[in-house]
């Protein structure tokens, strides 16, 4: 049987600065639906049909569908932030476990 796979997607949040070119911090927005993140994202599916690479949201993208990721996102700051959505996904063993079975693990 072939095993299942499971998919994420991370919203991942830097600060624009060259002293600290780390990521911030992480958003899971895996329920935005796939399709609207291609519209958002102008992502060409032909181009990269796995969705394998990193993809920025800039200032331009965020406004023109402000009131509808307004409602998934927290308040952007494109001066201070760079946004990039990157597409995660594997078998159960693959990911990282993102949860405890046990309250004291």
């Amino acid at each position: 049987m072939k095993p299942k796979h499971y998919y994420f997607v991370y919203l991942e949040i830097a600060l624009r600065s060259r002293k600290y070119p780390y990521i911030y911090g992480f958003q899971n927005i895996s329920n935005i639906p796939t399709k609207k993140l291609v519209e958002i994202l102008e992502i060409d599916p032909d181009k990269d049909p796995n969705f394998s690479e990193g993809y920025f949201l800039t200032s331009r993208m965020y406004k023109k569908h402000e009131e509808y990721l307004s409602s998934f996102m927290p308040s952007m700051n494109f001066k201070m932030f760079e946004y990039c959505v990157r597409f995660y996904g594997g078998t159960k063993e693959d990911i990282r476990k993102c949860y405890k079975e046990n309250i004291w693990e």
